[in-house]
Order: C-alpha cells, then sequence, then structure tokens
C-alpha cells in the first residue's frame, strides 16, 4: 500500500494485473499534511484486517499466475517477497510452497547467468554494459546472495584495473618530466624574471619530488617481488626525478644483488655446459666404437671451440681423426678400383662417401668431374649407334 497525495493504490492480483486506485473520501482530502495521512490509515486498515494481507486478492488462483509473470520477467525480489506474505491458511499456500522451490532453483540458475554475463563482459573490456547488467540484476533480485558475491567481484577487478592503469599514468608523466624539465628550466634561466614561468617551475618541481616518492616505493615492492630489473628501472626513474642518499643506496644495493645474480647465473651455465659436453662425449664414443666415424665427427663439431677440452676429449678427436683418415683412404682406393673396371657409379658413389667425412677433398671432386664425363661420352656414343 503507497500513500502518495492522499491517495491510496493498492495491487491486486487479478489477471490482468492493472492497478485499482481507492481514493480517500473528500472529507479527508481537505486535510493535509501528517495528520490527514494518519486519519486515513486508521480509516483504510480496518478495511484490510479482514483480507488478512493487502496482496492477497479475492481470487486466489492470481497469486500463483503472477508468480509465473515474474518468474518469466525475472522479477525475482517481487516474487519472494509476496510469498512471504502468504500464511499457512491460505487455500493455495501448499500450492505456493512448491512453486517456491521450484523459483529458488530458477533464481539460482539466473545468479549463475548474470556472473557468467559479466565476467565475460569485464573478459570483452565492457564495463558499461557490465555495470548495466549488474544494476538490472539488483534490482531484480536485491536479496541475493550471488548477485551480491558477483557485485564484489566486478568491483575488485574494476579497482584492480584503475589501479594499473593510474600506474601506467603515472609512469608515462614521470618519463616526460624527466625529458621536459631541465627545459622548463632552461627557459626559466633565460626569462628569470618571468614570474608565471617561475610558478610553473616550482609546481614542475614539486610534482617530480612527489613522483619521485611514488617510483622509490614501487621499487621497493619489486624487490620485495624479486623483480631486480623493474625495481632497477623505477629507482633510476626516481634518482633522475629526486636524487638522494636513499635512493642512491637502494641502486647501489640492486647492482651489487645484480652482479652476484650473474655470477650465479654463469657459474650454473658452466655446470650444465659440463653435463652436455659429458653427455656429448659419450655419444662420440658410442658412434666411434660402433665404427660410425661420420655420425662422430658430427657430433664433435657441436661441441663449443672455446671450450676447454680435457684430455680424454682431445685423445678421443685423434683417435677419431686417425680412423676417418683411413677410412677416406680405403674410399680412395676401391673407388679408384671401380673407376679403372668402368664401374664408374660405384666409384663416383664412393668418392660422394669421402666427401662426407671431408667436404673439401679436392681428388675426390675432381675424380667425381672426370668420371661424369666419361659416362656422358658413353651415353653419347650409344645414342649414335
Amino acid at each position: 500500500m503507497l500513500v502518495k497525495n492522499n491517495t491510496f493504490h493498492l495491487y491486486s492480483f487479478k489477471p490482468d494485473f492493472k492497478i485499482l486506485y481507492y481514493r480517500a473520501p473528500d472529507i479527508l482530502r481537505q486535510k493535509t499534511g501528517l495528520k490527514a495521512v494518519l486519519v486515513t490509515i486508521l480509516i483504510i486498515l480496518p478495511l484490510l484486517s479482514g483480507c488478512g494481507t493487502a496482496f492477497i486478492a479475492a481470487k486466489q488462483d492470481d497469486i500463483l499466475t503472477q508468480i509465473d509473470v515474474w518468474s518469466v520477467e525475472n522479477e525475482y525480489g517481487k516474487a519472494f517477497a509476496t510469498l512471504e506474505y502468504v500464511k499457512p491458511s491460505h487455500p493455495q499456500y501448499q500450492k505456493l510452497q512448491i512453486r517456491k522451490k521450484n523459483l529458488l532453483t530458477q533464481a539460482g540458475e539466473y545468479e549463475q547467468r548474470i556472473d557468467k554475463q559479466i565476467q565475460q563482459l569485464i573478459k570483452d573490456n565492457q564495463w558499461a554494459q557490465a555495470l548495466d547488467l549488474l544494476d538490472q540484476a539488483k534490482e531484480k533480485y536485491p536479496s541475493s546472495k550471488g548477485i551480491e558475491k558477483t557485485e564484489k567481484y566486478f568491483l575488485g577487478q574494476q579497482h584492480q584495473l584503475l589501479a594499473s592503469i593510474e600506474q601506467k599514468i603515472m609512469l608515462e608523466r614521470s618519463q616526460w618530466m624527466i625529458k621536459a624539465r631541465p627545459f622548463y628550466q632552461d627557459k626559466l634561466n633565460t626569462d628569470p624574471r618571468n614570474e608565471a614561468l617561475k610558478n610553473q617551475v616550482e609546481n614542475l618541481n614539486n610534482e617530480a619530488k612527489l613522483l619521485s616518492e611514488k617510483l622509490t616505493h614501487l621499487s621497493k615492492e619489486a624487490i620485495n617481488k624479486k623483480h631486480y630489473r623493474t625495481a632497477k628501472m623505477r629507482i633510476n626513474q626516481a634518482i633522475a626525478l629526486k636524487p638522494s642518499q636513499q635512493r642512491q643506496q637502494i641502486l647501489s644495493q640492486l647492482q651489487s644483488r645484480e652482479k652476484k645474480s650473474d655470477k650465479k647465473k654463469q657459474q650454473t651455465q658452466s655446470r650444465t655446459d659440463k653435463i652436455q659436453q659429458d653427455i656429448l662425449i659419450q655419444e662420440i664414443e658410442k658412434n666411434f666404437k660402433a665404427g660410425d666415424f661420420l655420425k662422430a665427427k658430427q657430433l664433435t663439431l657441436k661441441l663449443d671451440e672455446n671450450e676447454q677440452k680435457n684430455a680424454q676429449l682431445i685423445q678421443l678427436e685423434q683417435e677419431l681423426e686417425r680412423s676417418i683418415d683411413d677410412t677416406i683412404e680405403q674410399l680412395l682406393s676401391a673407388a679408384n678400383k671401380n673407376y679403372t673396371n668402368g664401374d664408374f657409379y660405384q666409384a663416383i658413389e664412393l668418392w660422394e662417401q669421402v666427401l662426407l667425412y671431408e667436404p673439401q677433398n679436392a681428388l675426390a671432386k675432381k675424380n667425381i668431374r672426370r668420371a661424369e664425363e666419361v659416362i656422358g661420352k658413353l651415353i653419347r656414343l650409344r645414342e649414335k649407334q
């Protein structure tokens, strides 16, 4: 029941869901202010007492119908508020209680749907749409704990993004200040009696001091998170804006930590290289013993030339080179025999194997060209016959 301008509005649950207006008698409308309202209420309340509640009309089926309409419209706040007024003595009480259970399930699905949509809108950076949807959901279902939780998530994400944007603005402003402030100082030195310029430079200096403090704070935060590169960058910016002994000490500590970190990385890298070298040497030995000198030779090329070679590796490389030389000799000898016997294709294949071991072997290259020329002449002779 609403009282407005001495007019009483009672909501009736008839099928057409229209609002009925009951006006106070003319004698009451002549009264003004709070007194008129109180007198009017005293007259109307007895009329309603026989009904049990202002929300339940003569036709009980209208409540179920209205609940169904509100369910379709996601107006769960109105639906649950109305169900609270229904007493056990009502003829439709049992049906309404069953409908309430179903309504709770639908309301839960609505909460989940709103939460999912809000999260997607945030992900798509559509904050205005997310805020409108959130307001609409709160209006339709004011008592929802799920929507309240979604709102907290929204505000948390919003706060986090705003803080990130503010920090970016501050960093950009700091970079601009580092570059631009000296020019303003030069301008003031050129025009020292310009009072407006003096104030401008003073304001810039005060801002630079404030930005330097913020950058120092960011540097300390980065140190706590062990983000030393970021910490060094921020403290350098802070020093550029406003040098101080404290900021210089932070920079010195970071530089010392950086040196220790680099040394530790070098030691770790050295150990890793040593392990990889040992594995590679084992593979070379394995292929060497198996007689696969070509594979062993290819593996030796992967060894770092700048690495300090141990006695075992030096001896292995020497033995490998001798074995490769012997293999090349055997291949050249076999190729020459094939060539002499007229088996030019087999000779070429053996010389090509020599080039696999020794790509710059001039004799093998020369013999391959000579054999190919002979093969070409023989093919032309056959074609003439």
